[in-house]
């Protein structure tokens, strides 16, 4: 018997319970109707290098392509952006939409883009063999991959080929393939080695979190769960995008009174000691002193041998802040950078364009001045949580779906979070979590250790403390609420 529950159903209430709008303004629209090319005439020597963008195989908007060399000193690398400030000018019904929005949501089998699809995935979108605007970056690297030097120009490309992460990872793999690119994708892939060495000297934190991949048929139902794996050719394209932002942030910092900064801060010593005490009940020591807060990285690493892995990585990344965008520099913990913004998806991230903007002035000795900029900023971190909060519900709300064939069987599960109420229970197999009642508990009574985060047996001894290990059956689930029901 099929769900009442369309995936329309679940997109619409993700779409109403977090204020995002899916339809566009008449005079969008015929903003964007009206734009064109406009660059037969134009000529840049860009044009002539061998750039690609490496994507994943469903992706259509492609805001960003590489091409790199070696060179004397080291390696050269070109980053190009879609020139998304080009088409979208200030002011504009097109910007004050995407001022609006600022972001795309992405959700299964659907997009809410930041820009209409005339912009995200044909003017702007750096299609192959088309000749597309760009804000480029050319970045100089020494021989152990430290960035020397960079500058910031627009220019046109025509990217040679639209790649894939599973095409560039078979290439990593065997070995490059002959073709138009395969002398630049052999430099990057030396660059990108001695980037992740430096990234790791550097001790910025790479958690192991579970992500499910889902395979689903043309209704959305799930038909299969995978971990989805993170390959070597998505860390290659994350490390070029990271140089990027970091110069850009260091251009901005340098020229502009007020920037537009990606920052992530240090934990609160608080969650910090809640961790430790965690851990600790888990066995697991901390090496060094806990509020020497820098080396966890190297702790991360050792505790991914441990079959529990993702879920204490979980635990530890709850410690964590959010990042947050400012037009203050406040470094960012969590990738070890002094300084960092956003600069490589303007299609789909507004204070990506704004970035552009202050680039694109500075470089026109132009003065700018953005109006209300922490107003917008503290809008853009909002509603970016509002966009990832919307995704995982949808995501959930199918995983609901898909667990309902499993309802009265037994799944091995981690606790997650406890509360006076009970335990909710990650379900490794189920890529989900549910709750498990305290009156569902063993019988006791239970008393909430807000310390120790634990529910405590009074008479009986048993406890129940987070990160356990425990064994749940199938209860009730509500698909549209995204709520799973477990017994112990």
């Amino acid at each position: 018997m099929s769900s009442p529950n369309t995936l329309q159903d679940f997109h619409n209430k993700a779409l109403v319970d977090y204020g995002i709008t899916d339809s566009w303004p008449e005079a969008v629209l015929k903003e964007a109707k009206v734009k064109k090319e406009n660059i037969e005439k134009e000529k840049d020597i860009l044009e002539a290098l061998p750039f690609v963008t490496i994507d994943g195989e469903d992706a259509k908007d492609f805001d960003d392509a590489i091409f790199c060399k070696f060179s004397d000193t080291g390696f050269h690398l070109k980053v190009a952006i879609a020139d998304v400030s080009f088409y979208v000018r200030e002011g504009s019904a097109l910007d004050l939409e995407a001022a609006k929005r600022t972001t795309s949501v992405y959700m299964p089998k659907k997009v809410v883009p930041m820009l209409p699809e005339k912009l995200s995935n044909e003017l702007c979108s750096l299609q192959p063999n088309k000749r597309r605007r760009c804000l480029c970056i050319e970045m100089d690297f020494d021989k152990d991959g430290h960035i020397s030097s960079y500058k910031f120009h627009r220019g046109i490309i025509k990217s040679v080929a639209r790649l894939t992460y599973t095409e560039v990872e078979n290439q990593l793999i065997n070995g490059v393939e002959d073709s138009k690119y395969a002398e630049s994708l052999k430099a990057a892939i030396t660059l990108f080695n001695k980037l992740i060495i430096n990234k790791g000297y550097r001790g910025a934190l790479d958690f192991t979190i579970a992500e499910p991949l889902l395979q689903t048929n043309s209704d959305g139902d799930i038909e299969h769960i995978d971990d989805r794996k993170r390959l070597n050719s998505h860390k290659l394209i994350e490390e070029f995008m990271l140089a990027a932002n970091i110069s850009a942030a260091d251009f901005i910092s340098q020229y502009a009174k007020e920037g537009v900064y990606r920052n992530h801060e240090h934990p609160e010593s608080l969650k910090i000691q809640r961790l430790s005490q965690i851990l600790k009940n888990r066995g697991i020591n901390w090496n060094g002193n806990i509020e020497d807060i820098d080396n966890i990285s190297a702790f991360i690493l050792k505790l991914n041998k441990r079959e529990d892995a993702p879920i204490l990585n979980m635990l530890i990344l709850q410690s964590m802040q959010r990042a947050e965008y400012s037009t203050l520099n406040k470094g960012h913990f969590g990738l070890k950078f002094d300084k960092y913004t956003h600069f490589t998806s303007p299609i789909r991230r507004y204070p990506d364009l704004l970035v552009h903007r202050m680039i694109i002035s500075i470089l026109k000795s132009e003065e700018f001045n953005f109006e209300d900029l922490q107003l917008i900023l503290e809008d853009c971190s909002e509603k970016e949580r509002a966009a990832e909060f919307a995704s995982k519900q949808v995501i959930q709300n199918l995983l609901c779906r898909y667990a309902k064939q499993f309802s009265g069987k037994s799944f091995s599960g981690y606790i997650t979070g406890v509360k006076e109420f009970g335990l909710f229970v990650d379900i490794p197999k189920l890529f989900t979590s549910g709750l498990l009642h305290v009156n569902d508990l063993p019988n006791d009574f239970y008393r909430y250790n807000a310390r120790h985060q634990s529910l405590d047996g009074r008479r009986r001894g048993n406890k129940f403390s987070l990160g356990d290990r425990i064994d749940v059956f199938i209860g009730e689930i509500k698909e549209l609420e995204g709520k799973i029901s477990l017994y112990y």
